[in-house]
């Protein structure tokens, strides 16, 4: 597979684990004392995977798979409020889609600013890092991570009543763990990319 084709492949799967996490976002999940969103592994995922973009096709294509990722979860939040809009028939059990789909504006636009914010501080600073591939794609993964989780915590659940600090240290800590133990597929794309 030469670098298009793998820069292609690889943007393909960081837009649909971005969707496919905010659909699953809404399950929450107990894993031993935390709880976290349902979407916590995949989306951890996508950090690690903005990195190998980057690692194959450079900073421009790691751009273009973050607004493509941006413009996708936007898509599927106003689709889903317009196919809400329509009348179901009498005998459909709606209730089920609306709890996917009828996300509250505050919880969409949390997670869309959150989503913008980390991926391209993230694209910024693994382009910046001196040093090595997995210097450069921690680093710059734990910043995203960080940015990521306050703002969407922040956003979302401020004044509600619900732990905030708690919220944020369970995702932190599953997003950083899955992120760097995914470093290796940063080298194995750009071994891919550039064989030595």
């Amino acid at each position: 597979m030469n670098g298009a084709r793998l820069v292609a492949a690889l943007t393909g799967l960081y837009v649909a684990a971005e969707v496919i996490s905010n659909v699953t976002a809404g399950r929450l999940v107990q894993v031993g004392p935390l709880v976290v969103p349902g979407a916590i592994f995949l989306y951890a995922m996508t950090f690690t995977l903005r990195d190998a973009i980057h690692a194959a096709g450079g900073e421009p294509a790691a751009k273009t798979a973050v607004w493509t990722g941006f413009f996708a979860n936007l898509l599927l939040a106003l689709y889903g409020l317009f196919v809400l809009t329509l009348p179901a028939p009498p005998w459909f059990e709606d209730a089920p889609y609306r709890a996917v789909l009828g996300q509250s504006a505050r919880v969409v636009a949390a997670s869309l600013s959150a989503y913008l914010v980390a991926q391209l501080a993230n694209t910024w600073a693994f382009e910046k890092i001196p040093g090595a591939l997995w210097r450069k794609s921690l680093g710059s993964n734990l910043l995203a991570i960080v940015l990521d989780t306050a703002i969407f915590i922040t956003l979302a659940f401020a004044g509600t009543g619900a732990p905030l600090f708690l919220l944020m240290a369970g995702q932190l800590a599953f997003k950083l763990a899955f992120s760097a133990a995914l470093i290796p597929l940063v080298y194995g794309v750009r071994r891919r990319v550039r064989p030595s």
